[in-house]
């Protein structure tokens, strides 16, 4: 643990690992992906609705966040507008069961936003693929200015 992640006041919450942050409104979704990310080095902080996810951003810093579509009655892609306008530049990942057209719409927006996007991820989650994507994530976080409100 570097000097400066230990005095940030994350290591009381995250024991020295890497934050992410899991905003899925599905149980099972929300299940694979965190077992995903502590395998791959990341403790996880879950939100199921993007006013729980806005709360957690105020209340601590994430290196990554995973972000469904299809949050109920809510559009993922109102997320990002909030991570544009905090000019946020943590790693965002979409996975969605959404159609192809609504993920690269929103991936069109995010980019235009100047969002951290990676690739998307669509549903069912290719785990080895996710487990990847953290892994490169986890080896570059220091280049990432964090999701703080």
């Amino acid at each position: 643990m570097t000097d400066a992640f230990a005095t940030s006041g994350r290591a009381a919450f995250y024991d020295g690992r890497l934050a992410l942050l899991v905003i899925e409104d599905a149980l099972i979704h929300r299940t694979i992906i965190s077992r995903i990310a502590d395998k791959s080095g990341f403790s996880t902080v879950a939100a199921s609705s993007i006013e729980a996810a806005a709360e957690r951003l105020r209340s601590r810093d994430f290196d990554c966040i995973t972000l469904d579509l299809s949050l109920g009655e809510e559009v993922g892609g109102e997320f990002l507008r909030l991570l544009a306008d905090r000019k946020c530049q943590t790693p965002v990942i979409i996975i969605s069961g959404s159609d192809a057209e609504v993920v690269e719409e929103t991936s069109r927006l995010g980019r235009a936003l100047d969002i951290n996007l990676r690739t998307p991820l669509h549903k069912p989650i290719d785990l080895g693929l996710l487990r990847d994507m953290l892994e490169q994530i986890r080896a570059c976080s220091g280049r990432y200015r964090l999701a703080s409100v």
